[in-house]
C-alpha cells in the first residue's frame, strides 16, 4: 500500500521548503511521490515552486481543510491512490489542526487505504511556542506527530538547542527527529500494513478549543500587476502590520526579467531570497496575507500607497 505523510508546522516554520527536500531525496531513490497543497488563498503559488519531477501535484485553496475542503482532499487523494506515484504527501496550512484529518482518515481508512499514515511536525527553532494564543494550535499540531524536523537552528547556541529538543520530548516523546532524506528513506522503506500504522481512538470528528482558533486566521490578496525592483518588494513585504503572520508576493521583476518571482515573509523573519516560478499562468502577481483577523482595507491601502511611491520614482531608479 501507498504510505501517507501529513506536513504540519505553523506559518513560515518551512514545511514547502521540507516537501522540495523530500521530493529531492525521494528522486534520488528512484521513486516519485504525489502531492496535495492546502493553503490559505492560493495554493496554486507553493505548486508552482516545487519540483516538475513529482507524480503529481494537486492544490487546495482553503484554511481549514477538515471543514472547508474535506471531500476535495479524499477525492485527491482517491486520484493519488489510484497514481503511479510511491507516497502521498499533504502539505497542510500553517494554521490546520490535523487531529481531525487523522481521525478522517482513520475512519475512511477502508475508501482510503494509506498505510503507513505518518503525520510530520515542522518546528521552526526561533519561533515555536511563542505565538500567543496559537502556541495551543502549534502544540496540538507536535502532539499528534509521528515525525518532527527542526528548521531555522542555525542562530541557536548548542545548549538552546539541546533545550528545545527536551521540550518537544516533553509534549510527544513518541515522535521521531528526522529530516528530508530520513523521511524520504522511511517513506519509501515503508511496506503498509495494519502492524505498522498507530490509529487514533475516538468516536468521531470532533471540533474543541485548539482547533477553533485555527478558524480565527485569515487571508487578504492584493493584485500588484506591474514590474518592481527586488528591494521595493522587501521593503512592502516588511512595512506590513505585525498581525500579518505570513506573507507571499509573486511578482515580475525590473532587475529579474523573464519569470515571476516568489518572496516570502514570516513574522518578524527577514524576508528571504525569492524563488523563481515558471508556468504558472492561472495565478496572477499579487500580495497573500495571512494572519488573525486581518484588516484587508488597512493592508489594501498600504500597498496602494507603496504603489504610489514606486510609480512616481523617476524612470532612472527603475
Amino acid at each position: 500500500m501507498k504510505p501517507l505523510l501529513f506536513l504540519t508546522g505553523f506559518l513560515g516554520a518551512g514545511k514547502t521548503t521540507l516537501l522540495r527536500g523530500i521530493l529531492t531525496e525521494s528522486q534520488k531513490l528512484g521513486r516519485s511521490c504525489d502531492v496535495i497543497l492546502n493553503d490559505f488563498e492560493n495554493a496554486e503559488i507553493d505548486a508552482a515552486t516545487l519540483p516538475s519531477y513529482a507524480a503529481s501535484i494537486a492544490p487546495i485553496a482553503a484554511s481549514c481543510a477538515c471543514c472547508d475542503s474535506l471531500e476535495d482532499l479524499v477525492q485527491l487523494a482517491l486520484a493519488a491512490q489510484a497514481s503511479l506515484g510511491d507516497a502521498l504527501l499533504v502539505e497542510l496550512n500553517g494554521t490546520a489542526d490535523p487531529l481531525p484529518l487523522l481521525e478522517s482518515f482513520t475512519l475512511l481508512e477502508e475508501k482510503l487505504p494509506f498505510f503507513p499514515r505518518w503525520q510530520v511536525a515542522v518546528i521552526h527553532a526561533r519561533n515555536w511556542g511563542s505565538h500567543g494564543d496559537f502556541a495551543a494550535l502549534e502544540r496540538r499540531q507536535l502532539e499528534t506527530a509521528t515525525h518532527w524536523v527542526l528548521t531555522h537552528a542555525e542562530s541557536l547556541t548548542a545548549r538552546e538547542l539541546k533545550a528545545l529538543a527536551r521540550a518537544v520530548a516533553s509534549v510527544n516523546p513518541h515522535a521521531k527527529r528526522s529530516h528530508a532524506h530520513g523521511l524520504a528513506a522511511d517513506l519509501h522503506i515503508a511496506r503498509g500494513g495494519p502492524e505498522a500504522v498507530s490509529y487514533l481512538s475516538g468516536k468521531g470528528h470532533r471540533h474543541d478549543h485548539t482547533h477553533a482558533l485555527s478558524h480565527r486566521f485569515t487571508g487578504c490578496q492584493v493584485p500588484l500587476p506591474g514590474r518592481y525592483r527586488s528591494e521595493d518588494l522587501i521593503a512592502l513585504l516588511e512595512a506590513l502590520p505585525p498581525v500579518v503572520v505570513r506573507a507571499k508576493a509573486l511578482v515580475r521583476l525590473r532587475d529579474r526579467p523573464g519569470s515571476r518571482w516568489l518572496f516570502g515573509r514570516s513574522s518578524d523573519d527577514p524576508v528571504g531570497e525569492p524563488y523563481e516560478v515558471d508556468g504558472l499562468t492561472k495565478a496572477p502577481s499579487s500580495l497573500v496575507c495571512i494572519g488573525p483577523g486581518l484588516d484587508r482595507a488597512e493592508i489594501h491601502a498600504l500597498v496602494k500607497t507603496w504603489l504610489e511611491g514606486v510609480s512616481e520614482r523617476p524612470r532612472t531608479e527603475l
